[in-house]
């Protein structure tokens, strides 16, 4: 159970003044004020964090890249804009096979090294090494070269054309760090300047004064706590002893909006937690035992009682319903317990199907995983469910066993998020699903640069993947966030945390 040090308080109380002292709603500053220690939380840590960009992939490791790393592209707002960090300006050229990257002009590292497109080059190209764990590894390893031209100028290769790319270059994982690097400290261009980290903890933090962006980092220091219990989380931000948090628990929303110390946020994404079923093993290799899955989730139900109505049903695809290219005709699939169990009969399997699930997802994730063997007992499908431990989840189970619970963040295009999970290329396609027609589909998408003609592309891949893929998705997950009513500057984004920088973005009134 999570307890704030009596250090923190203090820290809290001389910056901002005590929570509960607060009149209603606090008074908001005109302008960015610098100043004050910030307290931020998130769940979704292990002890087996690390600093290295690499291993990031977890929602605490997402917000703790904004921190001490930066990305050469940012995602900001709802309509998920693509906008500059350490690189300016890009643009394609060979039909679509190459993209030049216009590099800033005077970033520093936090070690004092001047930043040059030596560090992108090593950076990107780390991801594609045979010990990466990274999960932008498929896609970096696929690119035919990444090069430097010149100190401020970095150009990506590609075997064919791609005019989605440059929203891979947003992903959290890929923070850039100092050319050579063995030893992974923190170090990097971000805005705050590690002074300690302790996996599944804390990660504690100063103002990097150096910082090129001169409209960001405005409190002096900060501690990101480490808060896997969605009860302790709440409990904390609702006494005042965090100033900013995410992954809030929906059902405990309406509460909270009710509390003039607090500012509530409810910000509909594309993000989801899904039931991954192994599609090279048995008994998931088998297409009937699939769709018999997927036809025994009563998605309305299961989101009512987890998020009380707080988000989207899904179809069995990635692609949420606000995105431009959601294939709206798609057929859904609805909750059918008979003939659920027509197929799951069919398949001939007899013993209960173990589904392990954690709180190291998050807390729904558990839920979600009884609702779901309630939903399947009633079609006659036996479902066990097992609970693990939050330490580990992610690199011992996800991916690994054959049915399991995972999550996945939300991504600014169809294509990052069928890249990444879905293709049979892509080392973090937890499934293991290969569909040679889906991959085909998503690989012409890429290449077309009519928005049209890519929606054809895109319904194909989604028909596809809502027909044969190893991944049930309920529903779409609306994200719950909040800050204390004297903190401002917070801008809600389709991406969790303002896409994942909103630490770099908020001030003390």
């Amino acid at each position: 159970m999570f307890t704030i040090s009596r250090r923190s308080l203090l820290k809290i109380s001389a910056a901002s003044g005590l929570m509960a002292a607060l009149p209603g709603g606090g008074a908001w500053a005109a302008e960015p004020k610098r100043g004050g220690h910030l307290v931020v939380a998130s769940g979704g840590a292990s002890t087996a964090d690390s600093l290295d960009p690499r291993t990031f992939g977890s929602p605490y490791t997402a917000v703790m890249s904004g921190i001490t790393y930066n990305s050469l592209i940012e995602v900001h707002g709802l309509d998920m804009e693509l906008r500059p960090g350490l690189a300016k300006s890009w643009e394609p050229a060979n039909g679509g096979k190459s993209w030049i990257f216009d590099l800033v002009e005077g970033a520093t590292f936090h070690n004092g090294k001047a930043f040059t497109s030596e560090d992108v080059v090593f950076s990107l190209k780390r991801h594609a090494e045979e010990a990466s764990r990274s999960n932008m590894r498929s896609i970096i390893k696929g690119v035919s070269d990444i090069r430097a031209d010149g100190p401020n100028r970095v150009i990506i290769d590609l075997p064919e054309a791609n005019y989605m790319f440059p929203a891979m270059l947003t992903a959290f994982s890929l923070g850039i760090v100092p050319a050579g690097t063995t030893t992974f400290d923190g170090v990097g261009t971000g805005p705050y300047k590690l002074k300690r980290f302790s996996p599944g903890e804390v990660l504690e933090a100063e103002r990097n004064e150096n910082y090129f962006k001169s409209d960001a980092a405005f409190v002096d220091s900060l501690e990101f706590l480490a808060i896997n219990d969605a009860s302790a989380l709440g409990s904390a931000f609702q006494s005042g002893q965090i100033h900013l948090t995410t992954l809030l628990d929906a059902r405990t929303a309406p509460l909270m909006r009710q509390m003039q110390n607090l500012k509530i946020y409810n910000t509909e994404g594309r993000g989801f937690i899904c039931f991954n079923m192994r599609t090279d093993m048995a008994p998931f290799d088998n297409p009937d035992m699939r769709m018999a899955l997927k036809l025994a989730v009563n998605r309305p139900d299961m989101l009512e009682r987890v998020s009380v109505g707080v988000g989207r049903i899904a179809n069995d695809t990635p692609v949420a319903p606000s995105d431009p290219v959601f294939a709206a005709d798609l057929p859904q699939t609805e909750y059918d317990p008979k003939r659920a169990k027509e197929l799951f009969d069919k398949t001939g399997f007899k013993g209960p199907l173990v589904l392990q699930t954690s709180e190291a997802i998050s807390s729904r994730a558990v839920d979600m995983a009884v609702i779901f063997q309630e939903h399947a007992a009633k079609a006659g499908i036996p479902i066990e469910v097992k609970r693990e431990p939050s330490d580990g989840y992610w690199e011992t189970i996800v991916g690994q066993t054959p049915f399991h619970v995972s999550a996945r963040s939300d991504r600014p295009t169809a294509d990052a998020i069928f890249s990444v999970a879905f293709l049979s290329t892509s080392g973090n396609n937890e499934c293991k699903w290969v569909n040679k027609d889906f991959d085909a589909a998503v690989i012409a998408a890429r290449a077309e640069p009519d928005l049209e003609k890519r929606k054809a592309f895109y319904a194909t891949a989604q028909k596809i993947c809502r027909e044969d893929g190893g991944t049930i998705i309920p529903f779409f997950s609306s994200t719950v966030e909040g800050t204390t009513s004297d903190l401002d500057g917070f801008v809600p984004s389709a991406l969790q945390m303002a896409g994942y920088r909103a630490i770099e973005q908020v001030w003390f009134a």
